[in-house]
């Protein structure tokens, strides 16, 4: 009999398997079986939630998930967060101050109330709800990083840098402090330290499309504009509609390409001006392109359209 049960659950633990093959399926499988369990709802909500064209279905299973259980302070915080994630702010806030009106601990409602009021620019109400948070998880990584950029917002940087500081004494491991120590760092003018935390970051998360476009920023401005177009590529290799990204691709060159067409004005390149100029003409080409594809996502932007017609006047 037992050799049978075992038989019997390894089939079935291998059919699972064979049907589950990522959350979505594992929840919507799950959902027909067992309707009337709000964790399932809950979580086929979440799985719905990380799908940008399907964040009305993750609400929908999130109201059902609230019809049966309708106290599930974390329903209401994760149904906030897609109204969040579609922009609809108000509509967030009103999920985490219920989800605070049933369950005063969820510090991850908090922590997003906090982001909000943030975005909002209420300062005070920002700061209040986030160290809120931290007195009831001292170890709310979000919270941390939530009060650096409020720091920052603020112009109050060296107090942004004590926060992602205290993120990394939590977890040394964590990615996003150290890009945001870049930013800090950036700010006050300290390039190689920038560089430093970005690259570190970049350790962490090869693919970080935000610290390799600010790698190449700062490389830009220090003149090495090989280094800038090399890390401006790589973020568009991982996020190539970023018209940040690909505008500073496109700054990055046509300064290259005045460059070389100084070389070929100079006495000691006199003998390879004309592969300087041939060069530096490419390098403008490459340019227009770039720029061009800019204007595809982005028709009306305006310093695009003044950079091009001054390179097609060349």
């Amino acid at each position: 009999m037992l050799i049978t049960l075992l038989l019997l659950c390894g089939w079935a633990t291998y059919q699972r398997n064979f049907t589950w093959k990522d959350d979505f399926t594992l929840w919507s499988d799950v959902a027909k079986k067992s309707p009337e369990k709000y964790r399932t709802h809950n979580n086929l909500g979440f799985a719905y939630s990380n799908i940008k064209e399907q964040y009305n279905l993750a609400l929908l299973e999130y109201h059902r998930a609230l019809r049966i259980n309708p106290r599930g302070s974390k329903i209401y915080v994760n149904l906030g967060s897609v109204y969040e994630k579609m922009g609809r702010d108000d509509l967030a806030a009103e999920m985490f101050v219920k989800a605070l009106e049933i369950d005063p601990n969820d510090y991850k409602a908090s922590i997003h109330l906090g982001d909000i009021h943030r975005k909002k620019g209420l300062t005070g109400l920002a700061v209040k709800e986030l160290e809120s948070a931290l007195k009831i998880n001292p170890r709310a990584l979000d919270a941390y990083n939530a009060l650096g950029s409020i720091y920052l917002d603020n112009g109050l940087t060296d107090l942004a840098i004590i926060e992602y500081r205290k993120i990394l004494q939590i977890d040394p491991d964590e990615a996003r402090a150290y890009y945001n120590l870049g930013i800090a760092c950036d700010i006050k003018g300290l390039s190689e330290e920038a560089i430093n935390h970005y690259k570190k970051a970049l350790r962490l998360k090869p693919d970080y499309p935000e610290a390799l476009s600010n790698l190449g920023i700062i490389y830009g401005r220090m003149g090495r504009l090989k280094e800038a177009l090399h890390f401006f590529k790589k973020a568009l290799n991982i996020k190539p509609d970023d018209t940040i990204t690909l505008i500073n691709l496109g700054v990055a060159y046509e300064e290259l390409a005045k460059s070389y067409e100084l070389q070929a004005m100079s006495i000691e390149h006199r003998a390879k001006g004309e592969d300087y100029k041939a060069m530096s003409n490419e390098l403008r080409a490459k340019a227009v392109e770039t720029y061009q594809k800019v204007l595809k996502i982005d028709p009306g932007n305006v310093q695009v359209k003044e950079r091009m017609t001054k390179l097609m006047s060349y």
